[in-house]
């Protein structure tokens, strides 16, 4: 059964440039960070736009702070299930119960468990995790 949560999402821009992930990794594991979840995607002007969860909100905001990041906070639903079949459908199925819309959604299958990171309107967050 899949089970859900509100997280925060922090999006930042680092350039897109060998070398730069490492060298922001290095400085996570200096800071003892730990992250749930990463993205990253190149962007056309020559910056990367990153995205992470934290294991820890105010620990990754003072990192961001010290760092210089200027990282945007996001809200989103992560979702977690251990690999059932047809808990995707399931997942849809709850969102679609409160009639809202999913404005983006990622989602990854590792080691027999699944999770889907869900971004839509802030205002609709508490109803759909009250579908879970």
């Amino acid at each position: 059964m899949p089970k859900a949560t509100q997280c925060t999402v922090f999006r930042f821009d680092l350039s897109d440039k060998p070398g730069v992930l490492l060298q922001f990794t290095h400085r996570l594991r200096t800071a003892d960070i730990t992250l749930l979840a990463f993205w990253a995607r190149s962007n056309e002007d020559g910056s990367a736009t990153m995205r992470c969860i934290a294991e820890r909100d105010s620990q990754f905001r003072d990192f961001a702070k010290s760092a210089e990041l200027s990282a945007i906070e996001e809200v989103a639903i992560h979702v977690t299930a251990d690999d059932g079949g047809g808990d995707f459908v399931r997942v849809l199925e709850k969102v679609a119960g409160v009639n809202i819309n999913i404005d983006a959604i990622e989602a990854v299958s590792l080691a027999g468990k699944t999770g889907w990171v869900l971004w839509t309107e802030k205002e609709h967050v508490a109803s759909v995790l009250s579908q879970f």
